[in-house]
């Protein structure tokens, strides 16, 4: 497993300093005059456990990613989409509403993923690129777009607006005595400690080590399956949900427990129209220096 080794220090790099009352404050400052222009949250509950239905929309970084971009002033966005994750479909559907448009880039592979395909079916403008690994691909997104004049977004939409629409949100329903999330950047996880101070973090990692300051107060498990295997279709929790990424946390939840446990589940499977996608892309490179 490549995602076991985390750093838990207890330590919230999104509240740094702050007492939890201040950094209330200071999150909900920052949202001030904006209001989420998607719909309510929806709960429902299942074994026991409620259930942030965020499968109901295109995923929940919609909600993140509406405060930022409502400030953004460039006319093109950029961020890098892996193989597996809402964020790409996500930034396009905000990105239509604010009239910006979306350059990602995409890890180069013999074959598109079905997340990325739905990124270019909605419109997105692409750039493949061969890596090692994701980081690289990150530094080449930021380099690029400052040359391009382009707004460049960190992975995990890894921004104190983004934060701070999530805060907002957060705090409009009550707050539950546990909450489980799934874990790759952490950016909701954290974003949700700030919201409900008091409740209890379980963390699920399904994608790489988590680096100090990511976990905040959450307790860590590891997902044993690499992070673009789905888990098996017995374990699939009883709505929709990513089997590589939210599904992942159901299993370790403790059902019909008696206590207040919320589980955020923060999308399901983008739909893709054309599936001729995979077969028209071409998103293999070679190696940089090769191709010299």
């Amino acid at each position: 497993m490549s995602h076991n080794k985390h750093v838990v220090d207890g330590f919230n790099r999104d509240i740094g300093l702050m007492q939890p009352d201040e950094a209330i404050e200071y999150y909900l400052g920052l949202a001030e005059g904006w209001e989420d222009p998607n719909p309510p949250l929806v709960l429902t509950e299942h074994d026991g456990v409620t259930v942030v239905r965020d499968d109901l929309i295109t995923g929940t970084k919609v909600r993140g990613a509406d405060l930022l971009m409502s400030k953004i002033k460039q006319d093109t966005v950029a961020y890098v989409q892996p193989r597996t994750g809402l964020a790409g479909v996500s930034i396009l559907e905000v990105a239509k509403r604010h009239n910006k448009k979306v350059r990602l880039y995409m890890p180069s592979s013999k074959k598109i993923s079905h997340h990325q395909a739905c990124c270019i079916e909605r419109g997105a403008e692409v750039s493949f690129h061969r890596i090692a690994a994701m980081p690289n691909l990150n530094a080449i997104a930021a380099k690029e777009s400052k040359e391009n004049g382009h707004y460049f977004i960190p992975l995990g939409l890894k921004h104190e607006l983004v934060t701070a629409g999530l805060v907002k949100v957060a705090r409009s329903i009550p707050e539950p005595d546990e909450v489980y999330t799934v874990v790759s950047t952490a950016v909701l996880s954290r974003a949700l400690q700030i919201a409900w101070p008091n409740a209890k973090f379980t963390a699920v990692a399904v994608a790489r080590n988590m680096k100090g300051g990511e976990l905040g107060r959450a307790k860590i498990i590891s997902a044993p399956e690499p992070f673009t295997k789905s888990i098996k279709e017995e374990e699939m929790p009883p709505f929709p949900s990513i089997g590589t990424y939210d599904a992942k946390a159901w299993r370790y939840i403790p059902k019909n427990s008696g206590k207040n446990i919320l589980f955020w589940n923060v999308g399901s499977e983008p739909i893709l129209q054309d599936e001729s996608l995979y077969e028209t892309v071409d998103s293999y490179r070679d190696w940089e220096k090769n191709e010299e």
